[in-house]
């Protein structure tokens, strides 16, 4: 093959020859059975049964509608749910017809399957209203079906009846061509004429990086292009150019692979990349493999990076810190695997619950499939024999954090000691390599116009026992506002609601000029550090000259988190603040703060001549808040009692001890 260029690995590798001359001919390729097929059976009963269970609980019932005035509705006041829910409602029945259809041999589910796939083509667009908006005409509440817009559910809902073509089409045939025919006829309509009919926005170019976007498209667009495209030369087109954006995408991406978007959309970033780069290297029978491509390897890593334990992560930018397993871990096992990465394949494998279901529906049909039929990741589970992760010694085993989710298997990730991503200045650490028990650090620089970004330059996250206690709290449910003009009057993306400090009530300011500087990282056995300058992070009326924070875990007897202020103003404030975040309950008392933690609290030590601590009890009306945190947080507002043009503070955190444990006179035993 080619070698590849310094600045498209990707096409290097995936050159247009190598297509050409590895690639098979539209619809030949054939990752998944068809219906009927014996692989079904070989499924099992109980992943079958529960496939099936799925699609049975709404099969008859009507389908939701999607009335002109839901869409319209966004338009005029900035709602996204009402009609996101029925749009993916209705996808998520499809995908469940065509599973259940597929794991039963009903064929009373075809049906179903055939009126989910009628509904999709008549709709007007594929596109959600808060994507069409960059393709309507002025004055226009509703979408023009003759201009079909390409965003991610356009390419999603694309690749959904490519999916079901592959799977349920010839079934489909049976009784009538007409529903295949539009089927396919649709999809090349929407998605693979109009992808190669102009330069999108979200393809980018090697001078404008771009997001998630750009890779969760071209993975659904190259699925299509190989199952339903009229023509090899057609293919072929819609593939070169998807490779070349795919290279703008990874070339966003500095060679230590963080995700400056967060965890969240690690699964629609580098998870997509990782996903486009399967479809190719398995419609080349394993001839275009591009995950030797070195900065593919630490993407790939990112997510066991950010791990703290269980289901919760990292949650820097619009992310959730918690992420059940309706994750498609698959991806993750696959990509370590195939990057020879032992300790991604090892955090997947310890993700994984035991037993049925092996992929949760919720990720979509094409990735559902994949899980179902990877055979490796089917019956994928922890190294029971050795004990033995890898990052730890031979025959040692780490600490097993309890009361874990029934049916999961704890205890055999990587739980990486510490990282430093300076592509995003990401640090991240924890007490004990191997272990989620005791302190875990992660602190960001970086600066306010990161994607997805929040104003939290300097902030940071500390988790005790393997669950986050101070926090930050991520996002809401989008609406119109998350993503215009007033993205910044919301909350979750002020500084003053993050762990971060506020001079005279003003907050960060959005924009790539507000950033760290003189930032380093300094890693070791006995301790992890992070020092920077938050200065330019506020507006100039701010009135600061210089806030060297610096943050450090401290490992060993004493261990704990110390973060250490210091500022220069040019002008004496009236108000000085230390804000923090908090997930359990809090009580104060001079100089000290604890709040509650999953077995024992967690302690805040300061300077109670220099500061006093007032708790504010923030209620959670929204939903994806909710589903993360419960129906409240915490928000810790230290105030300095002498607010000073210059002066310095010092919070330790350390954990308490347990509540029997201090009933019994004795400090607590680690976590079991």
């Amino acid at each position: 093959m080619t070698p590849p260029g310094p600045c498209r690995p990707l096409s290097g590798l995936l050159s247009p020859r190598e297509l050409a001359a590895h690639l098979p001919d539209p619809g030949v390729w054939r990752p998944f059975p068809a219906l009927g097929d014996p692989a079904w059976e070989r499924l099992g009963p109980a992943v079958r049964h529960g496939l099936a269970e799925q699609a049975r609980r709404t099969a008859g019932t009507p389908w939701p509608g999607l009335p002109a005035s839901l869409f319209a509705g966004y338009v005029r006041t900035g709602d996204r749910l009402g009609f996101e829910r029925p749009y993916f409602e209705r996808r998520r029945r499809l995908a469940a017809a065509v599973l259940a259809a597929g794991a039963t041999g009903d064929e009373r589910l075809l049906d179903e399957v055939r009126d989910g796939v009628w509904l999709l083509c008549e709709e007007s667009t594929w596109c959600l209203p808060a994507h069409e908006e960059f393709a309507r005409e002025d004055g226009d509440e509703l979408p023009d079906p003759d201009r079909p817009f390409v965003d991610l559910f356009a390419a999603e809902s694309a690749a959904l009846l490519a999916w079901t073509d592959l799977v349920a089409g010839d079934a489909l045939d049976a009784s009538g061509a007409v529903v295949r025919r539009r089927l396919r006829r649709e999809v090349r309509h929407r998605l693979l004429t109009p992808y190669l009919a102009r330069h999108w926005h979200w393809y980018g170019d090697q001078d404008r990086p771009v997001n998630n976007w750009n890779p969760w498209i071209h993975s659904n667009t190259l699925v299509c292009a190989l199952l339903l495209s009229e023509s090899r030369e057609a293919m072929l087109e819609t593939i070169v150019r998807a490779v070349r954006g795919l290279d703008v995408f990874v070339a966003a991406y500095g060679p230590d692979g963080g995700c400056e978007e967060g965890v969240s959309y690690w699964w629609r970033a580098a998870a997509c990349l990782v996903e486009s780069l399967e479809t190719l290297r398995s419609a080349g029978a394993g001839r275009l493999d591009a995950f030797t491509v070195p900065v593919v390897r630490e993407m790939v890593a990112y997510l066991h990076r950010m791990h703290i334990d269980g289901d919760w992560y990292v949650n820097f930018a619009d992310g959730k810190a918690h992420l059940p397993d309706q994750t498609a871990l698959d991806i993750p096992y696959r990509a370590g695997l195939l990057t020879g990465d032992d300790d991604v394949v090892a955090h997947a494998r310890a993700r994984r619950r035991t037993g049925p279901p092996v992929v949760h529906q919720e990720v979509g049909l094409g990735r559902t499939l994949a899980g179902l039929f990877d055979a490796g990741w089917r019956d994928a589970t922890p190294d029971a024999t050795s004990g033995t992760v890898p990052g730890t010694a031979p025959g040692a085993v780490p600490d097993a954090v309890p009361d874990a989710v029934p049916g999961t298997v704890r205890g055999t990730a990587p739980y990486v000691e510490q990282v430093w991503l300076p592509s995003v200045q990401v640090m991240v650490a924890r007490e004990r390599r191997g272990s989620p028990g005791g302190l875990f650090l992660a602190a960001k620089g970086g600066h306010n116009a990161e994607s997805h970004n929040h104003n939290d330059v300097g902030s940071f996250i500390v988790a005790l026992d393997g669950r986050p206690v101070l926090v930050d709290a991520g996002v809401g449910d989008y609406t119109a506002r998350t993503f215009g003009p007033d993205r910044y009057g919301i909350w979750t993306m002020q500084s003053s609601y993050h762990n971060l400090p506020e001079v005279d009530g003003v907050m960060q300011a959005p924009g790539p000029e507000h950033r760290a500087r003189d930032v380093s990282c300094t890693l070791s056995g006995d301790r992890a550090g992070l020092s920077l300058d938050l200065a330019a992070a506020w507006p100039e009326h701010a009135g600061v000259r210089e806030w060297r924070r610096t943050l450090r875990l401290l490992r060993g007897d004493g261990a704990a988190v110390v973060v250490e202020d210091r500022w220069e103003l040019r002008r004496s404030p009236s108000r000085l603040a230390l804000c923090l975040m908090a997930h359990g309950e809090v009580t104060v008392s001079p100089g000290l703060i604890s709040v509650a933690g999953r077995r024992r609290p967690l302690l805040v030590r300061h300077d109670p001549a220099a500061f006093t601590a007032r708790v504010e009890r923030l209620p959670l009306e929204d939903s994806r808040l909710r589903d993360v945190w419960g129906d409240h947080l915490h928000r810790i507002v230290l105030r300095a009692t002498t607010p000073r043009v210059s002066g310095t503070s010092r919070l330790v955190i350390e954990p308490g001890v347990a509540p029997d444990a201090r009933d019994a006179g004795r400090r607590p035993a680690e976590p079991e």
